[in-house]
């Protein structure tokens, strides 16, 4: 991950940045997995929105499964040391989740260290193949 606003710190203030994690299959998950995430972001940074989209139409019997945003302290730990910041229920009746279609999420703006990470989960199990979007945009603290 590589955005340059290391090198210019004082023009990038107050400028917002975003990353994908793209394509991220809902299938096959448990509820105590986290199964995608970035890497450190490397310097403090406030997340302040993020989106999910859906790739594919959810079936009937695919209903409120909660995407979930979480902060930790590293990779290794993060499950054990989970801090929710965003959600997002992703359902198949409701008529306004069309696919390709940005959502955006509940977000309480979090400030991430340098060390911190950002991953994602959702609150139950899926057994169709379902895919997302997740967006996160953040700026500089």
């Amino acid at each position: 991950m590589s955005d340059f606003s290391d090198l210019c710190p004082l023009f990038n203030t107050g400028v917002y940045s975003e990353i994908t994690l793209p394509y991220v299959q809902l299938s096959t998950r448990t509820t105590t997995q986290q199964f995608a995430g970035l890497p450190a972001f490397g310097r403090s940074v406030i997340v302040t929105h993020a989106y999910v989209r859906k790739h594919t139409t959810f079936a009937a019997t695919c209903t409120a499964i909660k995407a979930l945003l979480y902060k930790a302290a590293s990779w290794a730990t993060a499950y054990a040391s989970k801090t929710w910041f965003a959600s997002y229920t992703l359902s198949s009746t409701v008529a306004t989740q069309i696919v390709g279609k940005y959502l955006a999420m509940t977000v309480t703006a979090t400030t991430f260290s340098a060390t911190d990470v950002l991953s994602l989960m959702v609150n139950k199990s899926e057994t169709a193949a379902r895919h997302i979007d997740v967006l996160v945009r953040y700026k500089e603290k």
